[in-house]
This record gives structure tokens, sequence and C-alpha cells, in this order.
């Protein structure tokens, strides 16, 4: 998801019972929701190819989440010796007084659940739209798609802001059920991704059982259109090319529209191994989902463009196509 929600996200769950015990609470939440985007800034000097292999891997596997909640524990326990709360701000939320009004506390153990929560939330977020993310890196290069939500949708956003809002300012204010809020915003948010990836799992059940086909998760991509809680594209892989079409959830089941004619890929065993033999071809192939080759003309006749349909078309480079010289 984009770093909007996941800031918000982070922000809800320090607030959802964290906040009144632990100093800078809410500012741990959201660095550790987001931190395992630091894989962004090979966006900065990289190039596409290398950028998109890279991104949502090394840094959102399982060993990374596990040294990212201990380090920022670490981190902020550390902060809390050295700088605690002034006495001016201990009335507020994220002070240093704790429920039992005892000192800030000082192990890191103390800030783990709260990162790891954080932390944990950042690749399951990321799950949830189809792009996917690569959960068992470094063991793994697999991609796990969940083709529930856009990457940016403005309904979490809305829970996920109105829950952290409203419980630190009842904070603030001294209420004892401060957390309310923030927990009755993440219990909608489950709801609602529920609801969604329910109509999601449901629209591909439908498409196979039309087609008469048992596809792959990576070959059929059933995901949310933006700003449309009932559109969904579906896009699939078939031996002719690639097809789209549209499935509208009518309140008890998906409605599918006709299949667009395939648009052919260019993909060939022998093309698609001298792709694959060159450096850049590979990496964007270890990413890719929906692959297709257009060749070169004129003077880039040596040339394969390689883009990927969720989110290219045609021949024009971008972070999402690039063009391979072949050897």
């Amino acid at each position: 998801m984009d770093n909007v929600c996941h800031s918000l996200a982070g922000a809800a769950i320090a607030q959802a019972g964290f906040a009144r015990r632990l100093p800078r609470a809410t500012l741990l939440g959201i660095i550790a929701a987001n931190i395992p985007d630091v894989d962004a800034v090979t966006y900065l000097g990289a190039d596409n190819a290398f950028a998109v292999s890279f991104r949502r891997g090394w840094t959102h596997g399982l060993p990374a989440l596990i040294v990212w909640a201990i380090a920022l524990s670490l981190a902020f326990a550390w902060w809390a010796r050295r700088r605690p709360i002034s006495p001016a701000g201990l009335a507020g939320a994220d002070t240093a007084i704790g429920s039992d009004g005892g000192a800030a506390p000082r192990s890191w153990r103390a800030y783990l659940p709260l990162a790891a929560i954080a932390v944990v939330s950042h690749p399951s977020l990321d799950w949830l739209n189809n792009y996917g993310v690569r959960l068992l890196m470094p063991f793994s290069n697999e991609w796990f798609y969940g083709d529930t939500l856009f990457i940016v949708d403005p309904t979490l956003i809305g829970l996920f802001a109105l829950g952290w809002f409203a419980s630190s300012r009842l904070l603030r204010a001294g209420s004892p059920r401060a957390e309310l809020a923030a927990r009755a915003a993440l219990t909608l948010a489950l709801v609602y991704i529920a609801a969604m990836k329910f109509m999601s799992e449901s629209s591909r059940a439908e498409v196979e059982r039309r087609d008469g086909v048992r596809f792959s998760r990576p070959d059929l991509m059933v995901a949310p259109e933006p700003l449309s809680f009932t559109r969904r594209l579906v896009m699939q892989r078939t031996p002719d090319g690639i097809t789209e079409r549209r499935a509208v959830w009518n309140g008890t089941h998906a409605v599918l529209e006709r299949a667009s004619a395939a648009e052919p890929t260019g993909v060939t065993p022998a093309l698609t191994a001298a792709i694959r033999a060159t450096r850049d071809g590979e990496r964007f192939l270890r990413w890719s989902r929906f692959p297709y080759f257009v060749r070169g003309a004129g003077a880039d006749s040596n040339t394969v463009f390689v883009g990927d349909a969720r989110y290219s078309s045609g021949a024009t480079e971008s972070w999402a196509g690039i063009r391979v010289p072949l050897k």
C-alpha cells in the first residue's frame, strides 16, 4: 500500500493500547510500519531492472522483519533513557509515564510488541494489492499476491486516520477508554479487508468456473479498480496471450464481461531464454507477473522491449518496461 496508509496504520496500532504506557509510541508505530520500504532508495540511483527486482524482497522478508523489530525496540529504549519526556509533556499521549504511574520502561522488550506488530503490518498490507510481496526472502524469490485492494485505498486510509486521531485526542483529554476508537477502527479495517477479499476470491472462482480452467495465482489476477468497491480488473495468461475483462459484484455474485481478444505476448522459449541470459532481462523477469515482449525495429532490431501488462502497454520505457539488448 502507499506510505500514507502504512503511516496511519502504524499510528492507529500505537493508539490501540501502547501510547498510554510507552513514550513516543506513535512515532515508533509510524517508523516501524514504513521501515521495510527503505528498499525504495534503489529507484534513486539504480536502473529500473534492478529496482523492481529488489523491491519488496530482502527488506520485506521474514528475517528482515525480525531485525527491524528488534533494532527499533533497542533504539527507542535507548532514546527513552537518554532523552526522557519532559514533565510538561507527561499529561499527553505518548508520555514517559506508564498507566500505573511508574517511570517509562527502560527495557527494549517493552517496545518490542508495538515494533513487531507495526513492522508486520507493512508486508501484510503490501500483500493485499496486485504488486505482491516476497515474504520468504531470502529463502525463496516467490511472489505472493493478495489481489484484494488497490494500492491506494481511501477507505482504509480514512479508517486508520479516524482511529488514530480520535484516540490520540481522547488520550490527551485523559479518557480512560481512549484506546477504543483506534481498536474499533482497526477492527472495521479488518472487516472491510475481509469483505474485499471475499469479493475478489468469489470473482476469481467465477472466472475459473466459466472458463473451466484452474489458474495458478500469478496467472490470474482479479484486482479492484481505483475508487471502486465492486469493479475488478481480471487479467489472465492464456496460451494465446493475455486477456482482460471486468468483473462487477452485484451483491450476491460476480458478473463477468466478455473477455477481450488475447494480446500476444511475443513470448517464446528461445526468446525468453535469450532475455534471461542478460542481466537486466533476468532481473526484470524475476519481478514481472504478466511479461510481454516487443522486438525492436530498425536501429533497435537487436533489442527487445520487456514490459509487464499490469502497469505497461506498448513499447515505451518506464519503471515497468525496459529495453534489453540481446547478445
